[in-house]
């Protein structure tokens, strides 16, 4: 509820995912030792949360009245840096 009653939806909703792989550039040699000491199965295992909770949000939007406009993603694998960027817009409003 807004201030002054029923506040409108926003007809477009863009939500990040994976932003925290940032942290990599601030320390780029923790990172590959990191990376080198977990290897693959702790990037996939990252993986599967992030599409997880991508797909739980793309459920809770289509309830709410949203379909999924576009979706890409953005990587450094070498730097472990990667995300994804899903855009949302307002099909109807929710009842």
């Amino acid at each position: 509820m807004g201030l002054f009653g029923e506040a409108k939806p926003k007809r477009v909703v863009v939500k990040e995912y994976g932003r925290d792989s940032f942290l990599g550039l601030i320390n780029p040699i923790m990172t590959f030792l990191l990376l080198g000491a977990r290897g693959a199965n702790y990037r996939s295992s990252y993986q599967d949360r992030l599409t997880q909770k991508m797909e739980d949000d793309a459920a809770a939007m289509a309830r709410h009245g949203y379909r999924i406009v576009s979706s890409r993603e953005y990587a450094r694998p070498a730097f472990g840096i990667g995300y994804v960027k899903v855009t949302y817009e307002l099909v109807e409003p929710p009842k």
